[in-house]
């Protein structure tokens, strides 16, 4: 999985997605794979292209997710870093 996350992508074309990858190895290393079945999605040979669009759309929902709880978590370390500095500066008034 790693060499095809890593290889080369032809000029003019996109990179496959990590769903794409993952459901590309399970095609070639198991005929009858269950693991799109059991995340809830179907896999494309099911349903003629059908299957990689909602793969593609639910990693698409997944790494939204994931942004805004990347970002929620950077804001929330901000704002500890200021009651830090406000805990500091309390505490150096009171001990003058």
């Amino acid at each position: 999985m790693e060499k095809m996350k890593d290889a080369s992508v032809p000029e003019g074309e996109e990179p496959k997605s990590d769903a794409e990858i993952v459901e590309e190895v399970l095609k070639t290393k198991v005929k009858q794979s269950t693991f799109l079945r059991n995340v809830g999605l179907k896999s494309s040979s099911n349903n003629s292209g059908k299957g990689t669009a909602a793969v593609a759309a639910h990693v698409r929902d997944l790494e939204q997710k994931l942004e805004r709880l990347e970002l929620q978590a950077e804001v929330m370390q901000e704002e500890m870093e200021a009651i830090k500095l406000k805990a500091e500066e309390y505490e150096a008034a009171r001990d003058k």
